[in-house]
């Protein structure tokens, strides 16, 4: 098949700069279902279930980010596809993913009983935040199929440089879920499950606009490649094991972050309930600000992928160059953001007074968060255009050791403080430590040359 592509041979900052706003509209909207789920709980119930959806968002977050190469190596992959023209092998990328999701997310649906059982062992939580977490699991469970599928969807319309089409797919969703979140909680009375409820719903109306939006996309391309759809292609060895060293890789550096992330909302835990309750409304800071500056990470991935898949040196060099003088204003930016705008968010995110005060306390940890952080963010969607896995899974292991041998050196002595100063640290290594990898990289596309 003929290729379609539609990356411009010079890249331009204003290219960058509306690249990315699809991205980031689509990726600030993507935690908007958590969001209003901590505003439904927060204002019509009360704190015990608000720190009940907390720790339940973190545990489904094991879930959806364990799995987050569904969407890395799917977004790279098919971007070096694109850029060297392989329009069969850009289709076959989609036919892979998307079922791969979808049965993993149908495996955990099946055994989450023993999976959330053995989970909330690991979190020291009183009763009523336990039964509430495990009531919104439960619910929320019923549309991880769907979700699973869909990050991969999302993660092939990003890696095509189609970030609108993954904007569309989060439209969806939140116009589904925000009514029925309040429809169930507000009106029926139903609590946490009718937020999971909500969610899971919205999360499969999500993947039907999504496979609609991709049919779009194919056709756009040149139509449906039969030959993409084979067995013969799907089940290819060398693209299989390609796809397999990528998924593994990416798995383990997930593990170790979704490890970081997890020991997180313990700490948060252990330090008592109204410390959790106002971690959960800080990690809607974390992760709005994380999203956002994903979108320039997302727009190197596929313009990096796709000049990779092309062998262009220069294209490669301007890409890394462009995105990330973006990310890094947008971290300044997001940074002060939060600092000035995050007592008036935090009123509205929780009506309690002990909550509020806790989490205006260390909000100032949450403005540092994207400033310190940027380099973590873009560095990894540079390495998953150009499937550089490798490296991000030990930076990954080495990353989440540092974190927790932080935590343990300042916990004891600063309390809240400490958790909070140790997962900044965090940031810092997940950056550093993949700077390593870099001269490597740099004398492999040495050898490329320029078209």
């Amino acid at each position: 098949m003929s290729a379609v592509t539609s990356s411009p041979k010079i890249l331009t900052r204003k290219a960058v700069l509306y690249g990315a706003l699809p991205i980031m509209l689509a990726n600030a909207a993507a935690p908007i279902v958590g969001f209003v789920d901590t505003w439904v709980i927060g204002n019509f119930v009360g704190r015990e279930a608000l720190a009940s959806i907390g720790l339940g968002a973190v545990i489904f977050g094991i879930f959806y980010w364990g799995f987050g190469f569904l969407r890395m190596s799917t977004g790279g992959l098919s971007a070096q596809a694109d850029g060297a023209n392989d329009q069969g092998a850009v289709q076959a990328h989609l036919f892979r993913a998307v079922p791969m999701g979808f049965a993993i997310g149908l495996l955990i649906f099946a055994f989450q009983g023993i999976l959330i059982g053995g989970i909330m062992q690991f979190f020291p939580a009183e009763a009523a935040v336990d039964e509430g977490a495990r009531s919104y699991l439960h619910a929320r469970l019923w549309g991880l199929p769907a979700t699973l599928s869909s990050i991969a969807l999302m993660g092939w319309f990003i890696g095509l440089a189609r970030p609108a089409r993954a904007l569309y797919m989060q439209i969806v969703l939140n116009l589904i879920n925000a009514p029925l979140s309040l429809l169930f909680v507000a009106k029926f009375g139903w609590g946490l499950y009718g937020v999971g409820i909500a969610s899971a719903i919205a999360e499969w109306c999500g993947l039907f606009a999504g496979l609609i939006l991709a049919g779009f996309e194919i056709k756009k391309r040149g139509g449906f490649d039969k030959g993409a759809a084979k067995l013969s292609t799907l089940f290819d060895i060398p693209a299989l094991k390609k796809l397999g060293t990528a998924n593994g890789n990416i798995f383990i550096r997930t593990v170790a972050l979704t490890l970081g992330f997890t020991f997180f909302a313990r700490a948060a835990t252990a330090q008592g309930t109204t410390f959790l309750a106002a971690h959960t409304v800080l990690m809607q800071f974390i992760t709005m600000i994380a999203l956002v500056l994903d979108s320039f990470a997302h727009v190197a991935e596929a313009r990096v992928g796709s000049a990779f898949g092309a062998r262009d040196t220069k294209r490669f060099d301007r890409a890394v160059r462009l995105t990330s003088e973006f990310s890094f204003v947008f971290a300044v930016l997001c940074g002060l953001a939060a600092y000035f705008l995050g007592p008036f968010i935090i009123d509205q995110l929780t009506t309690d007074a002990e909550v509020r005060a806790t989490a205006r306390a260390y909000l100032p940890f949450c403005a540092l968060a994207p400033v310190l952080g940027f380099m973590a963010w873009q560095l990894d969607g540079i390495y998953i255009g150009i499937t550089r896995t490798a490296a991000m899974r030990n930076a990954g292991v080495v990353a989440v050791i540092i974190y927790l041998s932080a935590h343990s050196l300042l916990a004891p002595k600063f309390g809240g403080a400490g958790v909070w100063s140790a997962f900044l640290i965090y940031y810092v290594a997940r950056g550093l430590t993949m700077l390593p990898a870099w001269p490597g990289i740099r004398r492999d596309l040495a050898n490329f040359g320029s078209k």
